[in-house]
């Protein structure tokens, strides 16, 4: 899936995310920490989304504990080199970021 960076997913799916608070001073998780993963209820946003030049980021994106993350895992479902079409849905429901 090519992400347009549009946020909606960051926004609008239910998902485990990772505790800001877990977050280590090298980006990495707290291995004995029981709180390292946290719920994200659909509609709100992750901690972690940021805008830059109208494009959503993920500010832990290139931390060692974003790695293996259920967001680093996520795929759509369709062809890999294919557009992301969640933006596109979620913005027909009425959904705002």
């Amino acid at each position: 899936m090519i992400c347009l960076r549009c946020g909606y997913c960051c926004t609008h799916l239910d998902v485990s995310i990772v505790n800001p608070r877990a977050i280590r001073p090298d980006g990495s998780l707290d291995p004995g920490r029981r709180d390292s993963m946290i719920p994200k209820p659909a509609g709100w946003r992750c901690p972690h989304l940021a805008f830059q030049d109208g494009k959503a980021v993920c500010t832990i994106h290139q931390l060692p504990c974003y790695q293996g993350s259920p967001c680093d895992q996520f795929e759509q479902f369709g062809p890999q080199d294919d557009v992301c079409i969640l933006g596109a849905y979620f913005r027909s429901t009425g959904a705002v970021i």
